[in-house]
């Protein structure tokens, strides 16, 4: 069956090949230190003993494979701080839901549609891109901007 990986660091996804048999191990390979592999916008860490079928891993799921559980995301609209911790299998998409919710600065259905994340670079990343895969140059934090939208259109 295929699955698709996504690595801390690595925006992009890997689409790869399993038997549902097999242990979710042989998705790490060789690395340093313990992995943590976690299922898309799931908070609990995953054994890396058991099989993809044990662990309900289906066809096309999507799974995140790296260092750290837990990415700090900072929000900044207006010049106002928002501060919330995700899991770093988290996508962009519920950051965004979080930011614009109660939670986060509250906006209007309307307003929300509006707006967009980017990062310090000013790059909007895809909504379905992994907090982990976004953390390589500040380790364990991911800073956003709530910006409107019409910045980044014709």
């Amino acid at each position: 069956m295929k699955i698709y990986v996504h690595h801390e660091g690595q925006p992009e996804a890997e689409a790869v090949e399993v038997v549902p048999e097999g242990p979710l191990r042989e998705l790490v390979g060789p690395v340093t230190g313990q992995p943590v592999v976690l299922l898309e916008d799931g908070d609990e860490e995953l054994d890396l003993e058991r099989t993809f079928a044990a662990l309900g891993i289906v066809e096309r799921a999507h799974v995140f494979v790296g260092q750290r559980h837990r990415i700090d995301v900072e929000v900044l609209f207006n010049g106002e701080p928002r501060t919330e911790t995700f899991s770093a299998s988290t996508r962009v998409s519920r950051v965004f839901r979080w930011a614009v919710g109660g939670k986060g600065f509250d906006l209007s259905e309307a307003d929300a549609a509006e707006h967009t994340l980017v990062l310090a670079s000013d790059i909007a990343p895809p909504g379905d891109t992994h907090l982990g895969s976004l953390d390589d140059a500040t380790p364990g934090r991911v800073a956003f901007r709530l910006i409107p939208k019409h910045r980044y259109e014709g």
